[in-house]
C-alpha cells in the first residue's frame, strides 16, 4: 500500500513539474498600444470634422484603400486634396461601440460614428491600423451608413 501512495505521489509530482506555465498577465506595453491607437481613431475624427488635410495626410497610409458609407471605393487621394485645396469639413461627431483587436503590428478597430445633427444617420466603421516601424497609419478603413428602418 505504501509504495503504491509512493508511486502515485511520485507521478502527480512529475506531473506537475512536467505541465508548462501559461502566463496571464498582458504583454507588456499593451493597453499603451491600444490608448495609442484609440487616439489614431480620434484624431480621424477630429480630422474630418474640421476639414484637416495635413492630419489626415499623416494618419493614412500612401496604400490606403478604403470603402465609402456610400459603397464607393476610396484610396488616399480621394479623402486627402492635392496641396492647396481645401477639404470641407464633415459635421461635429463622437465615436461610440468602440471595439479594438490587436494582432502583432496590426489593430483593427470597429465602432459607429455619431452625428451631433441627429438627421445624420449613424456610420458603423472597420479601421485597420499597421504599424510599419514609423508608427502606426491606417491602411484600409470600410464604412457604413445606418439608415434608420423604414
Amino acid at each position: 500500500m505504501k509504495q503504491r501512495v509512493l508511486v502515485v505521489g511520485t507521478i502527480v509530482v512529475l506531473g506537475l513539474v512536467a505541465t508548462p506555465r501559461v502566463s496571464l498577465r498582458s504583454m507588456p506595453g499593451a493597453s499603451n498600444t491600444e490608448d495609442t491607437v484609440l487616439q489614431l481613431v480620434q484624431t480621424w475624427l477630429k480630422a474630418e470634422s474640421e476639414g484637416d488635410s495635413a492630419a489626415l495626410d499623416k494618419l493614412l497610409a500612401d496604400d490606403f484603400m478604403g470603402t465609402g458609407p456610400g459603397g464607393n471605393r476610396l484610396n488616399k487621394r480621394d479623402i486627402v486634396p492635392p496641396a492647396g485645396e481645401e477639404r470641407p469639413p464633415l459635421p461635429k461627431a463622437h465615436l461610440q461601440d468602440l471595439t479594438l483587436r490587436l494582432f502583432g503590428s496590426t489593430a483593427v478597430v470597429m465602432g459607429s460614428v455619431v452625428y451631433e445633427n441627429p438627421t445624420r444617420p449613424k456610420v458603423r466603421f472597420t479601421m485597420v491600423f499597421l504599424d510599419r516601424g514609423k508608427g502606426r497609419q491606417m491602411i484600409a478603413a470600410h464604412l457604413a451608413s445606418m439608415q434608420p428602418a423604414q
